[in-house]
């Protein structure tokens, strides 16, 4: 692998890892976390997401 490409993937990795961070707050555990973000991008205002919320 280029090392390159070894950076993009640890810069997205870290940003992942950042919006998932979010989700914490909202009483996510990690893993859940992560997939949050896949699934619903980042936690916005008050509104009701069931990412969690179980």
């Amino acid at each position: 692998m280029p090392k390159g490409w070894r950076w993009l993937l640890l810069v997205a990795f870290v940003v992942w890892t950042v919006l998932a961070f979010q989700w914490t707050d909202f009483g996510c555990d990690y893993p859940e976390a992560y997939l949050a973000v896949i699934r619903f991008g980042t936690p916005e205002g008050l509104e009701f997401i069931p990412a969690c919320a179980g």
